[in-house]
């Protein structure tokens, strides 16, 4: 082969060598050196953001679900879902799924699931640092190919069976291909077919398919890719016609060595496309929905973007005189029909087409000129020039690598441990004092499987009844086709739908007569699901937690639960309506505080606050809820969900004095008035409920006796309100309006100031009041001081009633 040499450049009268170049062409050895190491620039790059990817929460919905079905699996339970599920039956393919994670637990720990991670980040750096010094290197395109994939892929990594698909796909498919299109076909037909071990692929792929049926449900969607990288390979002759049966024959028989048998496969299509088992409309805003019955996140643009590129690239980028395969053209129909089908299958295809441009991308770093025989030949590449144009090309991938880093988020949660949301610890704790039995229903995944790890450690129950096991979990109704069932009745539990009636299509519908059935006596709902939380207010359910990521809920006088719920009833009088001031959880050094090893000034995040706060705003108990907003916006100023929630509350206090007068408070109009705060958001038009009533005052509509209450609404939207009272000495009240001393009445009552509360209600009491302030201040008198207006009337026995 033969090999071009730099040319050095000449001297002339016009113009004469710049010292850089001076320097490079006297020692050209050490300008090969600098070359070499900015060579190891973006493999260091990739290997910097694979690492930030690592240290990230283990999280996923179904965290928990996989712990107890690995726990069920590692006590000799051939059936884990049967057992741990009343409503399922039979077995499953990917029964071992959950094995894996509960084994590396059992054995190291919780930090055990991040040195797993580590390890396979060790894995990868290897591989990379192997191509890397083999000179196929990462080119600026290459890298920012894998590094945005690794990114939009992140969440994926949760060491749940998704992983075990991404590595099947990874590994079966994507090896092949790599495998047979570097292997050189027969020239003639009496050729052989090329060096190609046959049997250690056979081996290989009956192997493979047999651990990956076990493990995870993604086989159908792997074998299909997998033959048609057979089919390719045996159009070029590079495996012959028996070899290629007999591997068709391993990807089968191999997908069958479950305890389903050949029924894994129609499992796996199943689960892949959730709508064969289940109605489209039921799925529509899930993870099992379409792409066109969801919105739109960072990884559907990703996908839709990654689609295009790879589309440009196979039809229209011609540099290399590559002709269109058919094959990858099915393949990549294939991907598209998967993850246009259900979201859950978007990493899938994601990673196919991710690996599938890498290897067309593929290419020597050195890929203009080679390395000369000679240390005194040295030659300029075209990617690692010595004059710097590596820096310049490499900066604007690295610099896309960060920024998309930074927006996804990754950075904020560096870390170490388990993700606060999947933290069971309140679940538990809210069920020690009970005695469970029958069954419970979960709305998510994630209540069912939180309840379902915690279920051995709760008390037995009470003599003559059964112990408490999980009814379903929606990740396993959505294979079965039970996931129509489940919508309905969580639509039931939100209307109160209690009694017997008919639906439109002549189904029977109320929650009743399913849960007696089932003998449900437990609900698990998400701190998320606002919407059911608020419509079991008014129901006979009755929850047994204030603050736990899953909220569990009993029914009224249930002997096994009667004490929880006392003892909830009086902690929720006491947020409300008595001195408390919510204090954010301190870290307490468990898997689940994300603290940076103690090094984070705050252990807990606006998320977790703004959850908090809107589960109380759900359960009616709205001066908690600003309790804790007071805190969370002290804490981090200027987070717009923390806004948008106390903008809520205000809202529906105006509703809530809609009701009791007729008519909202001039204090209560002001403060839920988003007319002058651009970053509130509003997802609801709760104050719009009372249409007819008197329209509250704006802060462009203010009478003239409102507006020294204007000032103090100010203050009370920016700092809460105890700085609101303390701007004003008591003097200020003496000579103050019912609607101005009615407003610090409000904010005495938020902030846990009831001395001063019984003071303007005396104060207001003294004065002729009018409606609608007259109703107002009875009513907020009757929600602090029930006392009062408790006792009973003390009887005359004096016998003067008559003269009275």
């Amino acid at each position: 082969m033969s090999k071009r040499r730099v040319s050095r450049p000449r001297s002339s009268a016009h113009s004469g060598p710049s010292a850089e170049q001076a320097s490079s062409s006297a020692n050209p050895l050490a300008s090969k050196t600098a070359r070499d190491r900015l060579a190891w620039l973006p493999f260091v790059c990739l290997v910097a953001l694979l690492l930030l990817i690592v240290c990230q929460p283990i999280s996923g919905d179904g965290l928990w679900w996989e712990m107890s079905r690995g726990r069920a699996a590692w006590e000799g339970q051939p059936q884990p879902s049967a057992s741990l599920l009343s409503l399922e039956s039979g077995s499953e393919a990917d029964w071992l799924g959950g094995l894996p994670l509960y084994a590396v637990q059992q054995t190291l720990g919780f930090n055990g699931w991040m040195l797993f991670r580590l390890a396979f980040l060790a894995i990868v750096g290897g591989f990379l640092w192997k191509k890397q010094r083999s000179k196929e290197g990462l080119t600026p395109r290459l890298l920012v190919l894998l590094g945005l994939t690794t990114i939009t892929l992140s969440e994926s990594l949760s060491l749940q069976p998704v992983v075990y698909d991404l590595i099947g796909i990874a590994g079966l498919p994507l090896w092949i291909l790599y495998r047979f299109r570097t292997t050189a076909p027969k020239d003639s037909a009496d050729e052989p077919a090329a060096d190609v071990p046959p049997q250690s692929l056979f081996v290989g792929l009956l192997l493979a398919f047999a651990v990956w049926s076990n493990l995870a449900a993604g086989i159908a969607f792997g074998g299909i890719l997998c033959v048609l990288a057979l089919f390719d390979a045996w159009k070029q002759t590079v495996i012959s016609s028996k070899w290629f049966v007999a591997c068709l024959a391993a990807i089968t028989i191999g997908g069958c060595c479950n305890p389903r048998g050949i029924f894994a496969w129609n499992d796996s299509l199943q689960a892949l496309l959730p709508f064969i088992p289940n109605p489209t409309y039921v799925l529509a805003g899930t993870e099992w929905g379409s792409m066109l019955q969801n919105a739109w996140g960072w990884q559907e643009f990703y996908f839709l973007a990654l689609t295009a590129t790879w589309i440009v690239d196979l039809f229209i980028n011609t540099t290399d005189n590559r002709r269109t395969n058919r094959f990858d053209l099915l393949s990549f129909a294939v991907a598209q029909w998967f993850a246009w089908a259900s979201l859950q299958n978007l990493p899938l295809a994601i990673l196919w087409m991710t690996g599938n441009l890498a290897f067309r991308w593929r290419r020597p770093i050195a890929g203009i000129e080679t390395v000369a025989a000679s240390p005194g030949d040295v030659q300029c590449t075209g990617d690692l020039s010595p004059d710097g144009s590596v820096i310049k090309r490499m900066g604007i991938p690295i610099l896309l690598l960060f920024a998309a880093a930074w927006s996804s988020g990754l950075f904020a949660t560096f870390g170490w441990g388990v993700d606060q949301r999947q933290d069971y610890r309140l679940l538990r704790n809210s069920l020690q004092e009970t005695h469970p039995h029958g069954t419970a229903f979960a709305d998510t995944t994630r209540s069912a499987a939180m309840l379902a790890w915690v279920l051995p450690e709760l008390p037995s129950p009470l003599a003559g009844q059964e112990k408490l096991q999980l009814q379903d979990i929606p990740l396993r109704a959505v294979r079965r086709g039970r996931l129509e069932q489940h919508i309905r009745l969580l639509s039931d539990l939100k209307r109160n739908r209690l009694m017997r009636y008919w639906r439109t299509d002549g189904s029977a519908g109320g929650y009743w007569l399913t849960f007696a059935e089932r003998d449900t006596s437990l609900l698990c709902i998400s701190n998320h699901n606002l919407d059911l939380i608020r419509g079991l207010e008014e129901t006979p359910w009755k929850p047994l937690s204030l603050d736990s990521a899953t909220l569990p809920f009993a029914f009224a006088g249930d002997e096994g639960y009667v004490r929880r719920m006392i003892q909830i009833l009086q902690n929720r009088e006491t947020i409300e309506h008595r001195y408390w001031q919510y204090e954010p959880p301190t870290s307490t050094g468990s898997a689940f505080d994300r603290d940076r090893f103690g090094g984070a000034l705050d252990s807990i995040s606006p998320q977790a606050i703004f959850e908090q706060a809107e589960v109380f705003r759900a359960m009616d108990l709205h001066y908690a809820a600003l309790r804790v907003l007071t805190v969370g916006r002290a804490r981090f100023p200027g987070d717009p969900f923390l806004l948008a929630s106390f903008f809520r509350c205000q809202r529906e206090l105006a509703d809530q004095e809609r009701i009791d007068a007729g008519s909202a408070s001039w204090f209560r109009s002001l403060a839920a008035d988003t007319t002058d705060q651009p970053n509130s958001t509003s997802d609801d038009s709760s104050f719009l409920l009372m249409e007819g009533s008197d329209p509250p005052i704006t802060s462009d509509d203010i009478p003239a006796a409102a507006e020294p209450l204007q000032i103090l609404v100010d203050t009370y939207i920016q700092s809460g309100a105890t700085a609101m009272l303390s701007d004003y000495a008591e003097e200020a009240y003496n000579e103050a309006s019912p609607q101005f001393l009615y407003g610090c009445l409000c904010a005495a009552l938020e902030s846990g100031a009831y001395d001063l509360a019984d003071q303007l209600v005396l104060q207001l009491k003294q004065q002729p009041l009018a409606s609608p302030i007259r109703e107002l201040v009875l009513a907020r008198e009757i929600e602090y001081r029930p006392e009062r207006f408790n006792e009973s009337p003390a009887v005359d026995t004096s016998g003067k009633e008559g003269e009275k």
